[in-house]
């Protein structure tokens, strides 16, 4: 919702005065829109930031003890079917550290628009190069490393078929995906005074298997390198 808002005011739709990109109460909406926004990407960066140091330290084989860093083991050295830790090490290691500077560099962009809090100092030297400069770096990190990580899990799944869970993209596609349509049958309840017995009953509602008893079938631990 915030994001939104940001992207109205930046490009001026708005009408609560003139000019529309440089006027107030524009100006003071659009730095408590940036504030609010950029508070959530430095929530992000902490809540996820253990859990990539704990990648970090054992892909870099310095945790206490050493446990096996082999694709397809987890942070315990043992056999896991979880779509990251099936991505090469190396490729694993170089996600991991632009993740860790994408958490750096928003608390650095956190910093400054904190010294630089009002709208009038964010968009004058050197605030506006200070803000910039550390928002632009670690947007870019992340985008990369999100990036990077899709494309080596789609190789995973590519590679291996029917092992791993769906990825976002692919659940887009099942959800945009025409239902297929199935012939049912109306069986004799007449007996049962129209009731089911509990293991029909659980063997009808797709919701009691474990595959559905989650939002979106995603990795875990895919989901925790972004603090989800």
């Amino acid at each position: 919702l915030d994001g939104a808002f940001f992207f109205f005011l930046l490009v001026g739709w708005q009408v609560m005065c003139r000019p529309r990109t440089d006027c107030d109460p524009r100006n003071a909406w659009y730095n408590i829109s940036v504030q609010v926004l950029n508070g959530l990407f430095t929530y992000m960066a902490i809540v996820s930031m253990p859990w990539r140091c704990t990648n970090f330290i054992h892909l870099m084989g310095w945790g206490c003890p050493f446990r096996d860093r082999k694709d397809g083991l987890n942070l315990y050295g043992q056999p896991t079917k979880d779509i990251w830790f099936h991505v090469p090490l190396r490729n694993r290691q170089y996600i991991v550290v632009i993740l860790l500077l994408n958490c750096l560099t928003q608390f650095a962009n956190q910093g400054t628009r904190i010294v630089y809090s009002t709208f009038d100092k964010q968009n004058t030297s050197p605030g506006n190069i200070w803000t910039n400069v550390f928002f632009a770096s670690s947007m870019i990190c992340a985008a990369v490393a999100g990036i990077w990580q899709g494309l080596e899990e789609d190789k995973q799944r590519k590679a291996n078929p029917n092992k791993f869970p769906p990825g976002p993209l692919d659940l887009v596609k099942n959800y945009l995906r025409p239902p297929k349509s199935t012939d049912q049958t109306a069986g004799d309840d007449d007996d049962k005074g129209g009731e089911l017995e509990d293991n029909s009953v659980e063997e009808l509602d797709p919701t009691r298997e474990v595959k559905n008893r989650f939002v979106t079938p995603l990795s875990r631990p895919s989901l925790r390198l972004w603090g989800m």
